[in-house]
């Protein structure tokens, strides 16, 4: 089923956008059940974006610069939340060590995306959305507080952060028929 050229994906910022400010909120409240809670649903949240991206990438079809990346992202996302879904206590144990990487990856991705795409609104809010994610990537490996607290407090304000700009850019591109929809 195409969606066709005038359907808006501006909506599913705004649901990310809420959803992460709420994840920001809750993991600097109460860090060591947001921890919890992390290891818990990460891998089946990571796994439905990665499928969101799939099908947002073949209702793309009009932009195929965009469409190339779509799909680039969402392996990362179903290859990373197939291992924090498939074996709960390594994600558990490991958490940063996956977490991190998956990070860093997608925002390598998205900060790439933002260079080689030349033609599409918002590139600037692609490229930091890409930074924030390989620094916040960074310091979940490279956890300076050195306990699961440590690593929940890091993506509480990645949360935060990125659910600004997703709210942001939500707004923003509500008016547009095409809008940002490498920014998911």
């Amino acid at each position: 089923m195409k969606l066709g050229q005038n359907f808006s994906f501006w909506w599913l910022l705004t649901i990310a956008g809420g959803i992460l400010i709420c994840l920001g909120f809750f993991c600097l409240v109460s860090p060591l059940n947001a921890y919890i809670l992390l290891v818990h649903y990460s891998g089946i949240t990571i796994l439905l974006n990665g499928i969101l991206l799939i099908m947002v990438s073949y209702n793309v079809s009009y932009k195929l610069k965009e469409k190339g990346w779509l799909q680039s992202e969402s392996v990362i996302d179903i290859l990373f939340g197939a291992c924090l879904l498939f074996n709960p206590f390594m994600t558990f144990i490991a958490f940063p060590f996956l977490v991190g990487p998956w990070m860093m990856a997608k925002g390598f991705l998205k900060m790439l995306a933002a260079l080689k795409l030349k033609n599409i609104r918002g590139l600037p809010f692609i490229f930091v959305a890409g930074f924030l994610s390989v620094v916040f990537g960074i310091l979940i490996i490279h956890n300076p507080l050195n306990r699961a607290a440590g690593i929940t407090i890091i993506t509480g304000f990645f949360g935060l952060l990125m659910g600004i700009l997703y709210l942001f850019d939500s707004i923003r591109y509500k008016k547009y028929a095409e809008t940002l929809d490498l920014l998911l």
